[in-house]
């Protein structure tokens, strides 16, 4: 690779900071959906929609240190499904706490922001968790029949951890949380 091509893929970097832009990596699907929530933010602060403002910017940070964490690799829509599954948790977490503590204002920014982080959530290209569950159950059953007394990490040795994301339309981490999750119904 010659000194031209790999300046086209990265920008110059001056004093140690790098200004080129880790999204050149990243899928159709990813980058369309940043560019959602770009659009969404613009909209919200011509609207003068603070609280939208707010949980856009508040998910715009947490998918920039996402990138920062990923140091190159691909991102895709699964990655940003994880990081919003993981983001709605924490504000459900949140919820719970402001609940206990008679904090019901706080308790209802928090609502909004989950009521905010779903519809970008539903927007995103993959399967919902009762279709991952759906086809998990039916795997394990499957492997049941061929091994009746399979124990989880044999189970988890083998799956194609390669092809089944994009197969099922699911990430990794979603697959394995279901599988555990359904393991006891099919194994006991």
């Amino acid at each position: 690779m010659n000194r031209g091509s790999q300046m086209s893929k990265f920008r110059i970097c001056l004093y140690g900071r790098s200004f080129g832009s880790a999204r050149l990596l990243n899928t159709a699907a990813y980058d369309s959906s940043i560019a959602h929530l770009k659009a969404d933010l613009k909209k919200a602060m011509q609207a003068k929609d603070d609280a939208s403002k707010t949980t856009i910017r508040s998910v715009l940070s947490s998918v920039k240190n996402s990138e920062i964490d990923a140091k190159g690799k691909t991102l895709d829509e699964f990655a940003l499904a994880d990081l919003y599954t993981r983001l709605l948790n924490q504000r459900k977490e949140s919820i719970n706490h402001f609940l206990q503590n008679n904090r019901e204002d706080l308790a209802q920014r928090e609502r909004f922001e989950t009521q905010v982080i779903e519809k970008y959530l539903r927007a995103l290209p993959i399967a919902s968790r009762e279709e991952i569950d759906t086809k998990v159950f039916s795997l394990l059953q499957d492997l049941k029949l061929q091994t009746p007394d399979m124990q989880l990490k044999q189970i988890f040795g083998k799956i194609d951890w390669q092809s089944m994301p994009s197969e099922w339309k699911a990430s990794a981490a979603t697959i394995r949380s279901s599988i555990a999750a359904q393991f006891k119904k099919v194994f006991t």
